[in-house]
């Protein structure tokens, strides 16, 4: 059972993540702005899309709280409201269409006012959210210090993209993946795995995980264990690249009978 202090948390996630897919889908669908002959926003859209820009904003100053030791509620809410008023991205940063700006502010204190009203009993009733905790700039550089020492990992492209890896590794194009493959691959990460797993980005968004939210068909993302023992790396190129004894030894396990697929690149390349 959470606290009242981690309810409150989830709680804030919860909020972001909603509002966020709320607003992605209405920019989506209410989108009035030009595509031809340059694409461009009418004043309706900016004040749609920046209201999920700053959500997002807050989201990722949000998630570096999961897990923090708070000596009480109300200090748990002080970050929180502060995350709400304060939090920023390249996306909402010197902004100057006055239409975005009102849009934006009033997402933020439409947060900050959930935050400071939600009471004990609603906290009670928050259904619990998966471990993501947002890391914070020591925790991400001394991790991808020891990503470079050990799989020369420097946060940007690696195998089979650009010559890296120290040690084999097998890459195979997504489109050869079916979804027993995903589904036996996530089961045996989350299985061989007894801590959070990492979650290195090219945008430099990194996170601590439950395993039960990795998935290997991802985009310029890089995962690990705490001990670094494998990698999985997904490219915008349509490739996922593993690396490590006890986790290649399962992929050629999985696709015994199908070895002609490793190391081929997507079709459309």
């Amino acid at each position: 059972m959470m606290t009242p202090i981690d309810a409150l948390v989830t709680a804030a996630r919860r909020y972001c993540e909603e509002n966020f897919s709320y607003w992605c889908e209405r920019s989506a669908r209410e989108r009035t702005g030009s595509n031809s002959p340059s694409y461009s926003y009418s004043i309706e859209d900016y004040n749609l899309f920046p209201r999920y820009n700053v959500l997002s904003a807050i989201l990722e100053e949000v998630e570096e709280l999961v897990g923090e030791n708070y000596v009480d509620l109300t200090s748990c809410r002080q970050d929180l409201i502060l995350a709400g008023a304060t939090a920023e991205s390249i996306f909402t940063k010197d902004e100057k269409n006055a239409t975005a700006i009102s849009a934006m502010q009033e997402e933020r204190d439409k947060f900050v006012n959930y935050i400071q009203t939600i009471t004990l009993g609603e906290l009670g009733l928050i259904d619990p959210l998966p471990h993501r905790r947002r890391l914070r700039t020591s925790e991400k550089k001394e991790i991808r210090q020891r990503l470079l020492e050990i799989w020369n990992y420097e946060g940007d492209y690696w195998d089979p993209l650009v010559d890296k890896s120290p040690k084999e590794f097998v890459f195979l194009a997504k489109e050869h993946f079916t979804e027993q493959d995903f589904q036996s691959i996530t089961e045996f990460v989350a299985s061989s795995t007894s801590s959070y797993l990492l979650e290195i980005t090219e945008d430099g968004k990194d996170a601590e995980i439950a395993s039960s939210e990795f998935h290997p068909d991802c985009y310029e993302t890089i995962y690990t264990d705490y001990g670094y023992l494998w990698i999985v790396y997904g490219s915008h190129e349509g490739t996922i690249t593993f690396a490590g004894d006890q986790l290649l030894t399962f992929i050629k396990r999985l696709f015994a009978g199908r070895e002609y697929l490793f190391n081929q690149w997507p079709k459309f390349n």
